[in-house]
C-alpha cells in the first residue's frame, strides 16, 4: 500500500509532504515509506500514527502513557499551525517519521 503516491494522484501537496512522496521510489524504505508491511506491525511502532486507525485493525488506541489521570491538567498549547482557510476543518493526522500529515479543506495535504 502506498499511501503517498496515491495522494499525490488526488491532492494539491505541499512542503514536507511533497518532497517525501518525491523521494519515494520503487523498493525504497526511505523515512516516510509506509507499506503494508509497516502497517501490519504498527501496533510495536509506538512513535507513529501510520493510519487513520493507527494500527491494521484500527483500534485507534495509543500504548503512551506519559500523559495520565494524574498530569492530563498540565498539558498546555505546544505549537499550531495556520490553515488557508477559515472553514471548518476535520481530519485524523496521520504521523510518519516525525512529520505530520493532516489534510484540509480543499482536499490539500499538509506536512507540519
Amino acid at each position: 500500500m502506498q499511501i503517498w503516491r496515491g495522494l499525490a494522484k488526488t491532492a494539491a501537496l505541499t512542503g514536507t509532504a511533497a518532497a517525501l512522496i518525491a523521494a519515494t521510489v520503487p523498493g525504497a524504505r526511505g523515512p516516510g515509506w509506509v507499506d503494508d508491511a509497516r502497517i501490519a506491525t504498527a501496533d510495536a511502532d509506538h512513535d507513529n500514527w501510520l493510519g487513520y486507525g493507527r494500527t491494521w485493525d484500527e483500534q485507534r488506541y495509543s500504548p503512551l502513557d506519559q500523559i495520565n489521570a494524574g498530569d492530563v491538567n498540565r498539558l498546555r498549547l505546544a505549537w499550531a499551525a495556520d490553515l488557508d482557510t477559515i472553514r471548518g476543518q476535520e481530519a485524523t493526522p496521520i504521523v510518519v517519521d516525525g512529520v505530520l500529515y493532516t489534510s484540509t479543506a480543499w482536499s490539500k495535504v499538509m506536512g507540519l
